[in-house]
């Protein structure tokens, strides 16, 4: 297990992946909601192509990630069961 790996299981955090292919940790607490990019829509134009889910942080900030909506959904759960 890598020390991020080890680190993210400790603290009950969820791995998610940005578009640049970065790897980011946060918590399940934080996130306050999430959902698909919207297809053909004009909000679609301000995302990636790359982006499945866009992810809403506690402090109004938002995450575009690689991750389908609901495989985080499924991470999500697993760590608060921890």
């Amino acid at each position: 297990m890598t020390a991020v790996a080890l680190l993210a299981a400790a603290m009950s955090l969820v791995s998610l992946h940005r578009v640049d292919g970065g790897e980011v940790l946060v918590s399940p607490e934080h996130i306050t909601s999430m959902h698909s990019k919207a297809l053909g829509s004009a909000r679609d134009k301000l995302t990636n192509q790359d982006v499945r889910c866009i992810v809403w942080l506690v402090d109004g900030k938002q995450l575009q990630v690689l991750e389908p909506c609901e495989a985080v959904r499924k991470l999500l759960d697993e760590a608060m069961q921890k």
